[in-house]
């Protein structure tokens, strides 16, 4: 049977004035790897005006393509609430540069049909296909049939009090979190389709809340409908931070592996937002096998920086993910300078 080296990781952020050795010692792993992606947060353009009212926004230039193209990276995700902070043009610049330099996209378009297109890649005769959803939507950010934009995957928020605020004034409320039920059937129907057409299905979700490792119920409700659909992996990002890994039906969905590489620094991140990790894994035509990770430091205007497991950060990043996954029953084991992930035994 076929099977792959699969790698990704956290988000990536490139705003540099020179992309040779963006990724340090973690670009090999890259370039050995059958199969990889990530999520690109922002345009790689050198057009393009500030997009109106949105009070953080970041962008490229077009020389950081050469990172990736060093990097090997087979594809990458644009449905997110960066890739429009320079409008159409920037990101049309962004496709059009991808498609020239023979790296993969998926996740936004010219229209809601392009964004919501799959991404198919055929190694060793394995075809895995790959699909990209933010649930982070800036105004102005989704496609529509005649609009360029994001892959959109609606979710909704409610707040319930389960005390008497009369008796207990000031008592916080409970968050109650779902997905809009028209685009839950909606993700069941890519999935399904795109399962017909290869051997395993990835999915990228831009979701979660900013700085904070907290799984929503509308998290699991997508990853759950997803698997059962005929997903075999979840990867997310978006909380600029470090979240839980959880196992269904023996898939694996990442709620969040921070940032991979991120070239500013915003006034809310903290030391949190330097800790990441890559998850790698074997593909085969049953999903994915052996996964793996490999706790790192986030790149900020230098290179991300693989751990040797006697770095005291490298035991604080598997002591976070263990606080993180507890509540799923995940299990990190140690293995030759890597961790293995499982799901519950």
């Amino acid at each position: 049977m076929s099977n792959i080296n699969f790698l990704t990781g956290g988000d990536v952020a490139p705003i540099r004035n020179t992309a040779a050795g963006m990724f340090g010692d973690i670009g090999p792993l890259f370039q050995r790897a059958d199969l990889s992606f990530f999520n690109l947060e922002l345009p790689l353009s050198d057009r393009g005006e500030p997009f109106r009212g949105k009070a953080i926004v970041h962008r490229g230039k077009t020389l950081n393509i050469d990172g990736l193209i060093e990097a090997g990276v087979s594809c990458v995700n644009l449905a997110n609430n960066h890739i429009l902070d320079y409008g159409e043009e920037a990101m049309f610049d962004t496709m059009e540069l991808l498609d020239r330099h023979g790296i993969g996209r998926f996740g936004a378009g010219r229209h809601f049909d392009e964004a919501r297109k799959a991404h198919i890649v055929e190694k060793n005769g394995l075809r895995v296909g790959f699909l990209g959803y933010s649930t982070t939507l800036p105004t102005g950010f989704t496609a529509t049939a005649d609009d360029p934009g994001v892959n959109a995957l609606r979710a909704r928020t409610a707040f319930e009090n389960k005390v008497s605020l009369i008796e207990y004034p000031g008592t916080a409320p409970h968050i109650i979190s779902w997905t809009e039920p028209a685009d839950l059937q909606r993700l069941r129907e890519d999935v399904t389709t795109l399962r017909q057409q290869v051997d395993v299905v990835i999915i990228y979700m831009h979701w979660g809340t900013s700085m904070s490792p907290q799984v929503h119920d509308f998290q699991r409700e997508m990853g759950k409908a997803a698997i059962d659909a005929g997903a075999h992996a979840l990867f997310g990002g978006h909380q600029h931070v470090m979240s839980a890994i959880e196992f269904y039906k023996g898939c694996p969905i990442v709620h969040g592996s921070a940032n991979l590489l991120f070239d500013t620094w915003a006034s809310f991140f903290t030391a949190e937002t330097l800790k990441s990790f890559l998850f790698g894994a074997t593909l085969d035509k049953s999903g994915l096998h052996d996964c793996y990770l490999l706790p790192i430091t986030t790149g900020v205007d230098v290179p991300p920086r693989l751990l040797p497991g006697e770095d005291p950060q490298w035991q604080a990043i598997v002591t976070d993910l263990q606080n993180h996954s507890r509540r799923f029953d995940t299990r990190l084991v140690g293995r030759d300078g890597a961790l293995a992930v499982h799901g519950p035994a």
